[in-house]
């Protein structure tokens, strides 16, 4: 989810229910950091939830949240097409 200045970008709600069918969302994305993401997984991003479909997913063999030095945190994305 792209950083949003306006709302929050996605609800509690729809979070429980993704965090059920084990989908990981990672939210507070700079534009930069989509486009690179997009090219390396061959996704396609989507402005609303209305225009997802199966065809613009993107994929990797692994996606984890790790710690790095102190207490930020870093998502590493391995196992992608590009």
């Amino acid at each position: 989810m792209q950083k949003s200045i306006l709302r929050e970008a996605v609800s509690d709600l729809a979070l429980h229910f993704l965090a059920k069918k084990n989908i990981m969302v990672i939210k507070d994305i700079d534009r930069d950091q989509i486009d690179f993401i997009s090219k390396t997984t061959n996704a396609i991003p989507v402005a609303h939830v209305d225009q997802f479909t199966k065809e613009k997913l993107g994929s990797a063999e692994l996606v984890q949240e790790t710690s790095a030095s102190g207490q930020s945190k870093i998502v590493k994305v391995t196992g992608c097409p590009n």
